[in-house]
């Protein structure tokens, strides 16, 4: 892919096609997933009816997404930006996940082929416990943890927030074995679902947004393991692997935080889209100089949005030639620009609207909830502009 970061014909046409599928499909849901927590009980009828595959994991044989030229995380990219635009219930009912991205960064090449490549060639979804009581953006306070008993490893703690930690296959469950080595104490594991001592209290959190989505409280009483679950393990012990330990859950990261970006801009398209709609309706109430400001302004805000794409496009063109771990400042300037400034444009929308903007008539507070998260989950906003600024001016920057 050029630089100018040009989407090809055949990936915008497949990109437009699903868009207004999920407009016509979808989003006439959206005010029933939001309320019911959960997706609309006839998603998968819904699904049906897309006129071109989505690679769902319930139903492989409807077929996956085509290869495009662009690459495969760039055209995920685009394409979550075109399913999110209907509306952000739709993504998580398809499958996948991110934690077979931590087996891919951290594990043997045995644990790959048994972890990360069914995954990916089937679809099915994977959960990521990081997250627990107490401490959000901070991953070196982690405090589960797992235990070295003769062949196996004791799992115990708590987690929460993890997205597919109900439903997936499995879950990389990030663990101490060491409290006094603070961060270099973590390591990751992984744990398949029905594993005894592993249950799940809490099948989905009460949010303020992306309220359909399953994100599960997950429980670890005497959890007990393989050696070899331990990623970078067998069961001799340790083996060498690219990353280990906290930054493998940071090399994971880095591939999905563009694509919780591409979500964003989505989001902030979506409602940028409809205000414009509305207020060209109402054209004759304002004078022409008042006129013109709006005008302005709904340009500017095109902009901010589509700064944020080639933000996008850049982190993802770079995990697809395979120069993302050099470059891991491309992630943190997409994750840290994009989802901010959509939430602003949100808002300035609802704004332009009046009383009209707040109402459930409309689903700007809606999404202007579900923008919220985008910004904090997968590596918050702010830690995301101090690693952006550090590439630039060094380790003093924040």
């Amino acid at each position: 892919m050029s630089l100018p970061f040009e989407i090809s014909k055949e990936l915008a046409d497949y990109a437009n096609t699903v868009r207004e599928w999920s407009v016509a499909e979808c989003r006439p849901y959206a005010r029933e997933a939001d309320d019911r927590h959960a997706p609309p009980a006839n998603w998968a009828e819904i699904l049906d009816t897309s006129p071109v595959p989505l690679g769902r994991a319930d139903k492989p044989e409807q077929g996956s997404v085509p290869d495009f030229e662009e690459g495969d995380y760039v055209s995920k990219a685009v394409i979550t930006e075109a399913l999110v635009y209907g509306d952000v219930w739709v993504p998580p009912v398809l499958g996948g996940g991110i934690g077979e991205l931590v087996v891919e960064a951290m594990g043997t090449p045995e644990q790959v082929a048994k972890w990360y490549d069914p995954i990916v060639e089937g679809g099915a979804p994977t959960g990521f416990a990081l997250t627990e009581p107490g401490f959000g953006s901070d991953t070196s306070l982690v405090s589960t943890t797992a235990t070295r008993e003769d062949d196996t490893w004791v799992i115990n703690g708590t987690k929460i927030f993890c997205t597919n930690g109900a439903t997936g296959e499995y879950v990389t469950v990030f663990a101490t074995v060491d409290k006094s080595l603070g961060a270099k104490g973590i390591s990751s594991f992984v744990v398949p679902k029905g594993t005894p001592g592993f249950t799940v209290p809490k099948v989905s959190e009460s949010k303020l947004g992306i309220r359909s989505w399953v994100t599960s409280e997950l429980f670890f009483d005497n959890c007990v393991v393989p050696l070899e679950n331990r990623l970078g393990w067998t069961a001799e012990g340790e083996a060498e692997t690219r990353a280990s330990g906290r930054s493998g859950a940071f090399a994971a990261l880095v591939h999905n935080r563009p694509r919780i970006s591409s979500m964003a801009i989505a989001l902030a398209q979506a409602s940028l889209d409809v205000t414009k709609g509305l207020l060209v309706g109402q054209k004759a109430g304002f004078t022409p100089q008042r006129w013109s400001q709006i005008e302005t302004e709904l340009e500017n805000m095109e902009h901010t949005l589509e700064r944020g794409r080639r933000l996008v496009l850049r982190a993802q063109y770079l995990v697809d030639i395979g120069k993302d771990r050099s470059d891991t400042a491309a992630a943190a300037a997409a994750k840290g620009y994009a989802p901010q400034s959509c939430e602003r444009v949100v808002r300035r929308c609802i704004q332009l609207l009046g009383p009209e903007g707040w109402s459930k008539e409309l689903l700007l507070e809606k999404w202007y909830r579900d923008m919220k998260i985008m910004d904090i989950f997968e590596g918050s906003g702010q830690i995301q502009r101090i690693i952006a600024g550090r590439s630039l001016m060094g380790r003093l920057v924040g």
